[in-house]
């Protein structure tokens, strides 16, 4: 049995949000043609051989019933000049197609909408999916990258709120 925390589920979020995060945009689609559009920050590598990646969604998002039909999911890492997408894709009561209006993409393989501006692409096949509390770890079989190199720095989420993180040198 678990323990009841010590504290809420916002000041959960407010310690959380102290370390800094990626933005990616999601899209997957399924065989019926359905599609999701979702902004996404709980994203990671997950090995190299064979090639997998993961993100994490809550099981109440509206893009959750897509997005566990799915034949294809891309996953976008957005550039700090594409806040407007993240901010389109993460907004509630639009369907996958309505995020996607006005938004720049191209059909990927099985269809899935890819974004051609963003910096980085990964594509694939959904693998496993791990539920945890309110939300899910899908993981990713990935068959296709896709690497459009820039000197933009791409776009974080920190306390809060999107931004710019620091340029680095090599």
């Amino acid at each position: 049995m678990m323990a009841e925390p010590l504290f809420d589920s916002a000041e959960f979020r407010q310690v959380c949000g102290h370390f800094p995060t990626g933005v990616t945009a999601v899209t997957a689609v399924t065989a019926g043609g359905a599609v999701a559009a979702l902004t996404v920050n709980s994203f990671t590598s997950v090995s190299l051989h064979p090639a997998k990646v993961l993100f994490c969604v809550t099981s109440f998002s509206s893009s959750f019933p897509v997005l566990m039909d799915a034949d294809r999911i891309a996953v976008h890492i957005l550039s700090q000049d594409q806040e407007d997408v993240a901010r389109r894709f993460a907004t509630s009561g639009l369907s996958g197609e309505q995020r996607l209006d006005g938004v720049s993409w191209v059909p990927g393989p099985d269809g899935v909408p890819l974004l051609p501006d963003t910096p980085a692409i990964l594509a694939g096949r959904r693998d496993e999916v791990i539920t945890s509390g309110d939300h899910v770890i899908v993981l990713i079989d990935v068959d296709r990258v896709h690497l459009k190199p820039t000197d933009v720095p791409a776009l974080s989420f920190y306390r809060g709120r999107f931004v710019t993180p620091s340029r680095t040198t090599e």
